[in-house]
């Protein structure tokens, strides 16, 4: 399916504010490098006649890394201050600290933290959380956790043809107008790689007694209903707790001021790591049966008819 380029270095492509940040190769949201370097600049998507996908992490982080505040507040309250280590840290040496700090590790504030895992022998194992947040004691002891996933999707085919154009400030004329492209979204990474991620990562922390809160998955709206129409929409809600896992989606908003595009969240809805694991294994939404049968047999069947092989 055709998808328009509608958002280049954080604003509509070829706009003013699109070219100053094009021209550094720079991210408004994170102030920093955007990290699309060889495939250059795109934000959002959006297919034709569909809603726009957010296709970069970096996109949902604007506001200060907005959406990482809203989960810290919702668990640890509305007077927590998030703060990093280091600054946690210089608190505690000047009997300064509130109680009120959550140290966050991630992107933005402290590194990303790397978790030990099982491996081969002779070798070393881990995997990474996107952001820890610990409310801390008086020794920086941490007395609860909470662990939030980020995940936008990934492209097929390419835009780069109208990234280069947008970085030569010209338009660009795709076959089905102004800004297309031939580029898609890799929805078979929904189950390749994030229901496992989801489910190995949920079963880790519930064996952490810190983690009161569960695991939270922050992700675009059109991700999040692409997840459930793989898993079906038969998962049972639950309140948060150790062992389950809050989705949190966001969109573009669809009436807005001004040339920056906001976030606004759409869905939360938690449930268990068992009921996705088991929802993943034993889907509902099968397609009908006998279809690989009726498939193959149409191919031959057509192959029958031709005149010349």
């Amino acid at each position: 399916m055709p998808t328009k380029l509608i958002e280049f270095h954080g604003f509509p492509p070829l706009s003013s504010e699109s070219k100053a940040y094009a021209a550094r190769k720079w991210c408004p949201f994170v102030e920093a490098k955007c990290k699309k370097g060889r495939s250059g600049g795109a934000c959002v998507l959006e297919p034709l006649g569909g809603p726009p996908v957010i296709i970069c992490p970096n996109r949902l982080y604007g506001d200060h890394f907005e959406v990482i505040s809203r989960i810290a507040h919702e668990t640890f309250g509305d007077n927590c201050e998030l703060v990093t280590d280091v600054d946690a840290e210089r608190r505690r040496r000047n009997l300064a600290l509130t109680g009120r700090e959550v140290v966050v590790f991630g992107q933005g504030y402290s590194g990303e933290v790397g978790i030990k895992a099982p491996a081969e022998e002779g070798e070393t194992g881990s995997f990474k959380v996107d952001f820890l947040l610990a409310k801390i004691g008086a020794d920086l002891e941490p007395l609860s956790i909470v662990a939030v996933e980020v995940q936008t999707i990934d492209t097929t085919n390419s835009y780069s043809e109208a990234s280069t154009s947008y970085y030569n400030e010209t338009s660009y004329a795709g076959e089905w107008g102004e800004g297309t492209t031939n580029a898609g979204f890799n929805w078979e990474n929904v189950t390749k790689r994030i229901l496992p991620q989801i489910i190995y990562k949920g079963h880790a922390l519930r064996r952490e007694k810190r983690a009161k809160h569960g695991l939270f998955f922050v992700l675009p709206h059109p991700v999040l209903q692409k997840i459930r129409t793989r898993i079906g929409n038969s998962l049972l809600e639950y309140p948060k707790g150790p062992g389950t896992i809050t989705f949190q989606s966001y969109q573009l908003a669809e009436d807005w001021l001004g040339p920056l595009r906001p976030l606004v969240p759409v869905t939360e809805f938690t449930t268990t790591v068992e009921q996705i694991a088991f929802a993943f294994v034993s889907p509902q939404n099968l397609p009908p049966l006998g279809i690989y049968e009726n498939t193959l047999a149409k191919k031959l069947k057509a192959l029958r008819r031709k005149k010349r092989l």
